[in-house]
């Protein structure tokens, strides 16, 4: 069975290269542009792992994640990875993600080949 990856960010631009990216890495890919679509998906799929930009309109990707991680904690879902990144080198911002234990945190814009290197990391491969 395919590992499944939720997406979080509202550049069509960037996940449209993560989701290729991915899916030709064999796993399947959902994406949420804002912290209701994210948290909604997190009612019915138990992810292996979640990619979060920082910086979003509305909810930012650290307290969607904080989100998503409560309501998979109360269906009795396991912790699951994650990975933020930041277009912004916020060091605020670093701290704040950093309480929710990622397993990276990536600066854009990222070498794809990097980034999924660091996908496998996170997933245990």
């Amino acid at each position: 069975m395919k590992k499944q990856i939720l997406v979080i960010d509202d550049e069509e631009l960037i996940t449209k290269s993560l989701v290729l990216a991915l899916e030709k890495s064999g796993y399947e890919v959902l994406v949420a542009k804002r912290c209701d679509e994210a948290t909604a998906m997190a009612e019915a799929v138990d992810f292996d792992l979640i990619i979060s930009d920082i910086r979003m309109p509305g909810i930012d990707g650290i307290e969607t994640v904080r989100k998503i991680l409560d309501v998979m904690m109360k269906r009795g879902v396991k912790q699951v990875p994650r990975i933020f990144m930041t277009g912004y080198a916020d060091p605020q911002a670093e701290i704040d993600a950093k309480t929710l234990k990622p397993k990276a945190y990536i600066l854009k814009p990222f070498d794809l080949i990097q980034f999924l290197e660091e996908v496998k990391k996170a997933l245990g491969a």
